[in-house]
């Protein structure tokens, strides 16, 4: 997969189009939970483009610093049956900032993926913590331990309740993306 990742030089030239491309993606696998919070289910294109966005961002050209960032950003790909997403938690400015701080604390523990009748935690990604500050996007797993079937995001904080159903199309997706090793995306 690293073999996809252009040069920045090159990817200056056809960056607007790829930016265009990963947004309809995205699009779709993007769900507004409520007016505070946004997951969006990553694959392995979403990743991919994260890290080229990164090489593009700070100029990389070393090898050893690409492949350092890529398997910095690889582990959010889905696969080995565990299902990823990217938890953002949204503001208006610094004052609404300070207002999330308070009143949401860990939200990110509170994210769930009900399948049929299972609940599954998102397990958040270690080291976000930042004691009455916290990162406003956070990385969540979901191990579905091969269940499928209807798929419904939750969450259950003590000051914010949401729940959205996702499309059919979306949960075929996710489960068929999580079917893939991990070992695969080693490098």
């Amino acid at each position: 997969m690293l073999d996809k990742i252009i040069p920045w030089k090159e990817y200056e030239r056809i960056r607007n189009e790829r930016i265009k491309r990963i947004i309809e993606i995205k699009n779709d696998r993007r769900i507004e939970l409520g007016e505070r919070l946004t997951l969006l289910f990553e694959n392995a294109e979403t990743v991919l483009h994260q890290v080229q966005e990164m090489v593009y961002l700070d100029k990389i050209e070393d090898r050893n610093e690409l492949l350092r960032t890529y398997n910095i950003y690889s582990t959010l790909i889905p696969c080995d049956g565990k299902i990823k997403a990217t938890l953002y938690i949204n503001a208006e400015n610094e004052e609404d900032l300070r207002k999330v701080f308070r009143t949401l604390k860990g939200i990110y523990n509170s994210v769930y993926l009900r399948i049929n009748d299972k609940l599954i935690h998102g397990e958040p990604e270690g080291g976000r913590e930042q004691g009455d500050e916290f990162s406003t996007v956070q990385y969540l797993t979901f191990d579905p331990q091969g269940e499928k079937g209807r798929v419904e995001v939750l969450v259950d904080h003590p000051n914010y309740k949401a729940s959205v159903t996702l499309p059919d199309k979306l949960v075929e997706k996710l489960f068929q993306e999580s079917s893939e090793t991990c070992s695969s995306y080693k490098q």
